[in-house]
C-alpha cells in the first residue's frame, strides 16, 4: 500500500477571479484573509463587511506529482476527510465526485484518470448559503427552524455545522474548503477501512468482539489478525471482492479498567488489526490499522420509579454524576483550529473535576485529537448527531446522505473509552412538540421527524454501534413520550433563569433527574475584548459590543440581573468583572442543588464550556482560553466532596418543579437560614469533622461549632442549620459570613454563605496584602473580610489552582500559578510581578 498526502500549498480564487495561495487543511475565509483580501472577521463588526463570501463559489486547485509505482496498483483512491461542503471534484479535467456533506469522509476512485508524474487536482465549491436556498425553494412545505442575528435562511437543507450560518452566541461565516486531511491511497491486497469493538466483561477477564472492514481488490482466502495486552488471534477468512465486515473474538485477562476522571486512571491499550494476502506469488502482503482501547463497563440506567426513571450513567458499576458542560467548535475558521487549543480546552475541563462533556449537535463532529484528549483524561463524551433546533426534510436524498453520515461518524469515533452516549439531535424533539407544533405543515413536519431520527439515524447508531444507548433527542423523556421536559425522566434543558428572567433561586424548585443544559452569561474579560473592539465601545450598550452579544436583550439581561444582587459599578472593568461572578453565582445555585439531589438528579451539563469568538455568552472559557470566574467556580462546583449550603426562604415554595406556564418573576423572600450539606462522589466512607463558624467582616465569631461526618460512599446529606433568628440582636445579618471547611480525602473543601444579598452586605474597606514567591501568590485580608478576591495574571497563560475566593478576617491563602508554556527559572516570578493585579468586591462600588 502507497499513501501520498495531499496538504499543503494550493491555490484558491473566487468564480472568475485570480488565483491566490491558500492552505489546506483551512477553508476560504483564513486564506483571504491571509492575503489581506478581508479584514478579520471576528474584530468590530466586520462580519457584516465579508457576508458576501459564503454567497460566492470558490474552487480550490494544486498540482501534485505521481510516481508510475503508485499507478501499478489495482486500486487508486482519493481520500477527503472533510470537505466543507457542496463540492465538485475534479483530476485532470475529470469528474471524479461530488459532496453534499461536510460531515463525512469521502473516497473517489481515480485510477482511470491519474497520469505518472504531474496531475492536476480541483475542488470546486459552491456557495452553502445558495445551495441552501435551492433545496428550500424545492421543497413543497416550509420546514421551520431558529433564526439568529446576521444568520442565513435554509440551513436545515444542508449538512453542514449549523451554527456556521449564525447562532446566539456566534457569527454568520458559512465558510468552504477542505478542512481536514486529503491523500491518495494506491493498494492491491486487502485494506482495513474501519474497526469497532464490543467488549463482555464477565469478572475475570474481557472477552473482545472486533468487527474489521475490509475492502479486498478481488475475492480469496486471507489472514485476519487482532492483537491487544494479553490476547491475540488468528483467522483464515474468504473475503469477496469490495467491502465486507468480518468478525474476530479475542480473550483479553491482564488488563486495567478504565475510569472517568476523578474515579480512577485511565489506561488505554493498542488493538491491532492485519490483514494479510498470501495469495500472490512473492512475499506476503498485510495492512495494519491500531486504535486504542480502555477497558470499561458503561450503562446509561434508565429504569421506572415512583417519579418517572433513572437517568444516571454507570462505569464499572459504579454510578457516576455527570459533571461538566457542552462545547461548541473551538474557532469559526479552520486554521485556527489547533491541538494546542484542544489541549488546553480538555486539560480544564479535567482540572475542573469534569467527568463529562456534551458535543452539541449544531456544530460538528470533532477532530481526531478532542476525542482522544478525552480518553486520556477521563472524559465522557455525550455525542449529539449533528442536528440541532430546526426541522429538517426527509426526501430520499437527504436521508441517504444522513445515514451515510451517521454510519461514518460511529465507526470512525466508537472506539473511543470516552464515548458515552448517541444522541440524535439538540432541542429538535423540542421544536416539533413545542416551537412549531401550531404550524400547517405539522403532519408532515412529525412524518419527517420520523424517518429521519426513528427510521434512519437511530437504526443506523444502533446497528453500528450495539454497546452504546441511543437516546432520542436533548432534551427527552424517552423514546415512549412526546414531552421532552417531563422532569421526572430523561434529561432536560432547564432555561428558565436566563430566558425567562427567574432569579437564581428559582434552580431550587426544580427536580430534574439529568440537566443536560442550563446557563447564564458573562462578559469575556476587557483584554480579550480589546483584541477586537476599540476602547470607545467597551461598554454594555455601545454598538460594537452589542454586535459582540447575540443574544436577544442579552446585554440588557445581564445588568438587569447584576442589579438585583450586586451594587451596580461605573467602572466597565469592575463591571466585567461583576458579570462573571454573577454567572458563576447562578451556576453554583444551579450546580450545588442538584448534586445535593443525587442519586435522583445526576447529571449537570452547563452551557457553555468555550467559545467560537471574543463575546459575551454562557462560555465559562473565553475565546483566548483565559479562565472566567466561572470556570474556576468549576472546579469547587464539581469537586468530588461538595461543601455547600441550602437557604431556607420565608415564603418557601417547596421543591415543586418550576416549568409551569408562570411568567411573574418569583419572589422567595428573605434567607430565615442555611442548611449545611455534604455531597460526596468517593468510593469510600467519610468521617471527621467540618469547622461550622459565624464571623462578623471584621473577625467577631459570633457561632462556632464542630459537625460531625459520617457518611456512606455516594451519599448526599444534610448536617446542620444556622437559623437567621439566632443570631445576636446587636449582629447585623448584613454584617456575617457562615463559613464551613472540611479537610477530606487529599484537600480542604471550603463553603461560605450569606443571610442577604451581596449588595445589602455591609462589607468594610480593606486593602489585600500580596507577596510573589516564584510561580506562588499569597494573599490575604488583614483588616476585614474581603469577597470574590480576584487575581489577574495579564498576558500570562495559565490559570491559578483557585480564583475569585472569599478571604475571613486575617485569612491568607496561598495560590499556585500553573502556566500553559515551559518558563525559564524565575520568569513566572517575574511576569507575575509585572503583570499581577487584584480585584475584590468592596472595590467596585
Amino acid at each position: 500500500m502507497q499513501k501520498k498526502f495531499l496538504n499543503g500549498r494550493w491555490e484558491f480564487r473566487e468564480t472568475g477571479g485570480e488565483w491566490r495561495d491558500g492552505a489546506v487543511p483551512g477553508g476560504v475565509y483564513t486564506d483571504l484573509l491571509a492575503n489581506d483580501v478581508i479584514d478579520d472577521p471576528l474584530e468590530a463588526d466586520n462580519e457584516l463587511d465579508v457576508q458576501w463570501v459564503g454567497r460566492t463559489d470558490w474552487t480550490y486547485r494544486r498540482t501534485f506529482e505521481v510516481e508510475p509505482s503508485m499507478l501499478e496498483h489495482d486500486r487508486v483512491l482519493l481520500q477527503f476527510d472533510g470537505l466543507d461542503t457542496v463540492a465538485t471534484v475534479r483530476v485532470n479535467g475529470e469528474v471524479v465526485g461530488e459532496s453534499v456533506n461536510m460531515h463525512v469522509g469521502h473516497e473517489f476512485d481515480v485510477g482511470e484518470v491519474l497520469q505518472p508524474g504531474d496531475n492536476e487536482i480541483r475542488v470546486e465549491f459552491q456557495s452553502p448559503v445558495e445551495y441552501a436556498l435551492e433545496q428550500k425553494e424545492s421543497t413543497p412545505y416550509e420546514v421551520p427552524h431558529t433564526h439568529y442575528p446576521v444568520e442565513q435562511p435554509g440551513r436545515p437543507f444542508v449538512r453542514k455545522a449549523q451554527c456556521h450560518f449564525g447562532w446566539d452566541w456566534g457569527p454568520s461565516l458559512p465558510t468552504m474548503g477542505i478542512y481536514r486531511d486529503v491523500s491518495l491511497v494506491a493498494y492491491s491486497s486487502p485494506r482495513i477501512t474501519h474497526t469497532t469493538t464490543e467488549q463482555d466483561h464477565d469478572g475475570e477477564g474481557v472477552d473482545l468482539t472486533v468487527r474489521v472492514g475490509v475492502d479486498a481488490p478481488r475475492a480469496g482466502e486471507y489472514e485476519l489478525a487482532a492483537s491487544v495486552a494479553d490476547g491475540e488471534t488468528t483467522e483464515t477468512v474468504d473475503l469477496d471482492e469490495g467491502e465486507q465486515d468480518v468478525s474476530l473474538t479475542l480473550g483479553v485477562e491482564d488488563v486495567e479498567l478504565w475510569w472517568p476522571n476523578g474515579y480512577g486512571d485511565q489506561p488505554l491499550y493498542d488493538l491491532a488489526v492485519t490483514v494479510t494476502d498470501r495469495n500472490g506469488a512473492g512475499d506476503p502482503t498485510s495492512h495494519t490499522v491500531t486504535d486504542r482501547l480502555g477497558f470499561r463497563e458503561l450503562e446509561l440506567v434508565v429504569e421506572p420509579d415512583a417519579e418517572g426513571a433513572s437517568f444516571q450513567f454507570e462505569v464499572n458499576d459504579t454510578p457516576v454524576f455527570a459533571k461538566g458542560a457542552n462545547t461548541i467548535p473551538i474557532a469559526p475558521m479552520y486554521g485556527d483550529v489547533t491541538r494546542d487549543r484542544y489541549e488546553h480546552l480538555i486539560e480544564s475541563a479535567a482540572e475542573a473535576n469534569m467527568t463529562m462533556l456534551r458535543v452539541w449537535g449544531g456544530g460538528y463532529y470533532e477532530n481526531d485529537a478532542f476525542y482522544e484528549l478525552c480518553d486520556e483524561h477521563g472524559l465522557l463524551v455525550w455525542q449529539d448527531i449533528m442536528f440541532s433546533c430546526s426541522l429538517h426534510p426527509s426526501d430520499e436524498d437527504f436521508l441517504e446522505t444522513v445515514e451515510q453520515e451517521v454510519r461514518y461518524q460511529v465507526r470512525r469515533l466508537a472506539n473511543h473509552a470516552s464515548i458515552a452516549v448517541w444522541c440524535a439531535n439538540n432541542e429538535n424533539e423540542e421544536a416539533l412538540y413545542n416551537w412549531f407544533v401550531d404550524h400547517p405543515a405539522h403532519d408532515e413536519h412529525v412524518d419527517d421527524y420520523e424517518a429521519l431520527y426513528e427510521e434512519t439515524v437511530g437504526p443506523t447508531c444502533r446497528e453500528e454501534d450495539p454497546s452504546r444507548t441511543f437516546w432520542p433527542g436533548s432534551p427527552s423523556s424517552g423514546p415512549d413520550s412526546d414531552d421532552p421536559y417531563a422532569f421526572g425522566s430523561g434529561d432536560v434543558h432547564y432555561w428558565d433563569v436566563w430566558h425567562e428572567g427567574q432569579p437564581f433561586e428559582d434552580y431550587y424548585t426544580t427536580e430534574p433527574r439529568f440537566v443536560s443544559e442550563f446557563g447564564y452569561q458573562s462578559f469575556p474579560s476587557v483584554d480579550s475584548l480589546r483584541t477586537v473592539l476599540p476602547d470607545d465601545q467597551l461598554n454594555p450598550t455601545a454598538p460594537l459590543m452589542e454586535h459582540h452579544q447575540r443574544n436577544p436583550d442579552g446585554n440588557a439581561t445581564i445588568l438587569t440581573r447584576l442589579a438585583s444582587y450586586f451594587r451596580v459599578p461605573f467602572d466597565f472593568g469592575d463591571f466585567v468583572y461583576l458579570s462573571q461572578i454573577l454567572q458563576a453565582e447562578a451556576m453554583s445555585t444551579a450546580i450545588e442543588h442538584w448534586r445535593r439531589r443525587k442519586p435522583k438528579t445526576m447529571g449537570a451539563l452547563y452551557w457553555q464550556l468555550n467559545d467560537l469568538w471574543p463575546v459575551a455568552s454562557w462560555a465559562s472559557i473565553e475565546y483566548d482560553g483565559q479562565w472566567k470566574a466561572q470556570q474556576y467556580a468549576a472546579r469547587r462546583q464539581f469537586a468530588p466532596v461538595l461543601v455547600s449550603f441550602h437557604p431556607e426562604f420565608e415564603d418557601d415554595t417547596g421543591g415543586e418543579n418550576a416549568q409551569a406556564d408562570d411568567e411573574d418573576e418569583r419572589d422567595f423572600g428573605d434567607v430565615s437560614a442555611q442548611t449545611l450539606w455534604l455531597t460526596s462522589d468517593e468510593p469510600r466512607p467519610l468521617a471527621g469533622e467540618i469547622d461550622l463558624e459565624v464571623v462578623t467582616f471584621d473577625g467577631e465569631v459570633v457561632d462556632e461549632r464542630a459537625v460531625d461526618v459520617d457518611i456512606e460512599p455516594q451519599e448526599s446529606t444534610p448536617l446542620a442549620t444556622v437559623e437567621r433568628a439566632d443570631l445576636p440582636d446587636d449582629v447585623d445579618p448584613a454584617s456575617v459570613m457562615i463559613r464551613a471547611e472540611y479537610d477530606g480525602p487529599g484537600e480542604s473543601y471550603p463553603a461560605t454563605a450569606f443571610f442577604e444579598d451581596y449588595k445589602a452586605l455591609d462589607l468594610p474597606t480593606v486593602d489585600l496584602d500580596v507577596t510573589i514567591d516564584g510561580d506562588e501568590v499569597t494573599v490575604s485580608a488583614p483588616e476585614g473580610a474581603a469577597l470574590f478576591v480576584e487575581l489577574d495574571a495579564g498576558p500570562l497563560a495559565g490559570w491559578f489552582t483557585d480564583n475569585y475566593v472569599h478571604l475571613r478576617p486575617g485569612e491568607t491563602r496561598t495560590l499556585a500559578f500553573e502556566a500553559r508554556e515551559n518558563h525559564r527559572d524565575g520568569l513566572i516570578e517575574a511576569r507575575l510581578r509585572q503583570h499581577l493585579s487584584t480585584r475584590h468586591l468592596r472595590e467596585t462600588y
